[in-house]
């Protein structure tokens, strides 16, 4: 990320609509009440991973089916690379990693995705996120699908 954003910024030509350089990096995060918790959720990617890998595509399993597998030590080791690319915590371990990727990167803007086997799970992250980060609801989004400002 930090080569690309930087030759971005040196590289940029403004223009009417856009004087300025403007970045915007995308990561997926899932985040929890701890970094157990996140971990717990985060395990269905890790699974959905190693199939998919294989050629196995479908529906994202669920926590406690990833819980159940059998992992071998190298399909372990797999996962954990994997799910080390995503952030993935509690509210505090988040807010630093997204911190940490937004000074690194220097970016404008972080857009976040939230790949979690429970709607009520992934709202909650969300909302976990949201309020760590002392945001609220745009004013006419509420009862809708989320959008932070």
């Amino acid at each position: 990320f930090r080569s690309i954003m930087r030759y971005y910024r040196e590289h940029f030509t403004p223009s009417e609509g856009f004087p300025e350089p403007h970045s915007i990096v995308g990561m997926a995060v899932i985040c929890g009440e701890t970094d157990e918790d996140a971990r717990h959720l985060a395990s269905s990617m890790g699974l959905s991973f190693l199939r998919r890998q294989r050629g196995q595509m479908g529906p994202l399993p669920s926590p406690e089916e990833a819980s159940e597998y059998p992992y071998t030590p190298l399909e372990m080791q797999q996962v954990e690379e994997y799910l080390a690319k995503q952030v993935v915590g509690s509210p505090s371990t988040v807010r630093r990693r997204l911190e940490d990727l937004a000074a690194s990167t220097q970016a404008d803007e972080v857009i976040i995705t939230s790949h979690i086997h429970s709607h009520p799970a992934r709202l909650r992250s969300y909302e976990l996120i949201a309020q760590e980060f002392g945001l609220e609801p745009a004013p006419d989004q509420q009862g809708k699908d989320l959008v932070w400002s």
